[in-house]
């Protein structure tokens, strides 16, 4: 019933009202039509990565960026949480990986400062 950044934004506002972590959103990909299955699975990356920021990271800062390069919309998210030296493939990150090939997207982990991920999905 909502546009994806309408959903983010209110998904943004229920963790920061029951949590102390500061989330920022720039949101950009421009005048990109997204399939529900594709807006569906960003949310969803979006969501696990702020809980493992607050439950594994231990974040304070999450900063999301939603933006169109060529015929690819990007997504990443870096936290300023304690990050790690090898990154473990548990449940969530194994379930972006999934839903993201599903569309023919990709996803990239780095825990080296706080933790990034960068989805590439193509449009």
């Amino acid at each position: 019933e909502h546009s994806l950044k309408e959903a983010i934004e209110r998904m943004i506002g229920e963790f920061s009202s029951v949590s102390d972590l500061t989330i920022a959103l720039d949101y950009e990909p421009g005048d990109v039509d997204l399939e529900k299955t594709k807006e569906d699975i960003l949310f969803r990356i979006i969501q696990e990565s702020i809980t493992n920021a607050l439950r594994h990271g231990h974040a304070t800062e999450v900063h999301i960026q939603v933006y169109q390069e060529d015929h690819f919309l990007y997504l990443k998210i870096q936290d300023n949480g304690i990050g790690c030296d090898d990154v473990h493939y548990g449940f969530g990150l194994t379930q972006m990986r999934e839903r993201l090939a599903v569309i023919n997207g990709q996803v990239e982990f780095d825990g080296s400062h706080g933790f990034l991920t960068v989805a590439k999905i193509p449009i």
